[in-house]
């Protein structure tokens, strides 16, 4: 099966060292409702409906992810779909919990961006919610440095949140990986 033209996205798979960073296929909604039906997961997510359900996995897929300008990945260890990155150009990712805490969504962050800026862009944002320690780290040890504070609604729980805006620079990028 050709997931990238099963998809019809402009999604580039991008293969690491664990991982393999593809387009979303029709095959990967069971695994996207299992991961997102975790509190531990959702709770760090500003767009995500609660509860999540599989007509919310068949509209993400082929309306939000199918968009050429929005690029998003299933990160798949061969096992199949463990969570999902994007940029868009905002970078935003999640995780199935099971797999938190190994390294696997540096590994993909890391490709990612070096993918967007090996593309062209020169500027990626993104930003976390405040209390989620795990996804700062991930961004500041990829370089990503504070912009601004702001406020999100936050779709799971219906209430606004403060989030912190970061963004990477492509020279930034380029001094810490030549």
């Amino acid at each position: 099966m050709d997931l990238h033209a099963e998809n019809g996205a402009l999604t580039p798979i991008i293969q690491t060292e664990r991982l393999t960073l593809r387009p979303l296929a029709p095959g990967d909604d069971a695994a996207v409702v299992a991961a997102l039906s975790h509190w531990d997961v959702v709770k760090w997510l500003t767009a995500v409906p609660w509860p999540y359900t599989l007509d919310d996995a068949v509209y993400f897929r082929t309306q939000i992810a199918a968009q050429p300008r929005h690029l998003h990945w299933a990160i798949d260890d061969g096992t199949g779909l463990i969570g999902v990155i994007s940029v868009k150009p905002d970078m935003g990712y999640w995780l199935a919990s099971g797999h938190h805490g190994k390294g696997i969504m540096t590994e993909a962050a890391t490709a990612i961006v070096a993918d967007a800026f090996a593309g062209g862009m020169s500027e990626i944002a993104s930003g976390h919610l405040i209390g989620n320690v795990p996804s700062r780290a991930i961004l500041t040890g990829l370089g990503f440095a504070d912009t601004h504070m702001t406020t999100a609604t936050h779709c799971p729980s219906g209430t606004t949140v403060p989030l912190q805006r970061m963004a990477l620079q492509a020279a930034t990028w380029a001094a810490r990986h030549d």
